[in-house]
């Protein structure tokens, strides 16, 4: 699920606008097919606060992580991406630099989530290859093996 990060918004926000950003945002993302994302429950929309007032609202940056490498989700998909939803806030500010910044992340370098449960434990040698749940500290919970 891509994690899509909005930094130096203008200070102040109302609820109505963050909500128009917000709307601005998963419709560029769902906008691009090749991503195969739904709607606004298969991403992950952020308000990021910034501590220092001083320049909020005159350079907007957008981050989005978390986008699962896949073949479809070519070099030139990602730059629409960034394309559509850089001129989506900038179509909201249309005074601020917006800058947008795409980085896809491969899972198997190390991801988990709580919608796979149960899970398989990987590094344990004796039940590895049966579903069950791995414990916080990395042992199996069926032997407590690594």
């Amino acid at each position: 699920m891509p994690i899509i990060k909005v930094w130096c918004l203008p200070a102040n926000q109302t609820e109505e606008m963050l909500n128009k950003v917000h709307q601005s945002i998963v419709s560029a993302v769902v906008g691009i097919y090749e991503l195969g994302l739904k709607d606004e429950n298969d991403m992950t929309c952020l308000f990021v606060p910034d501590l220092m007032s001083y320049g909020l609202g005159e350079e907007i940056i957008i981050e989005i992580s978390g986008l699962f490498e896949k073949p479809e989700r070519t070099q030139g998909v990602r730059q629409r991406l960034a394309l559509n939803v850089g001129l989506g806030i900038k179509r909201l500010y249309p005074k601020a630099k917006v800058e947008c910044f795409v980085a896809s992340f491969n899972p198997e370098n190390g991801f988990w989530t709580s919608a796979d449960q149960p899970t398989k434990n990987p590094d344990c040698e004796v039940h590895g290859s049966i579903e069950h749940m791995q414990s916080a500290d990395g042992k199996c919970p069926n032997c407590g093996n690594h």
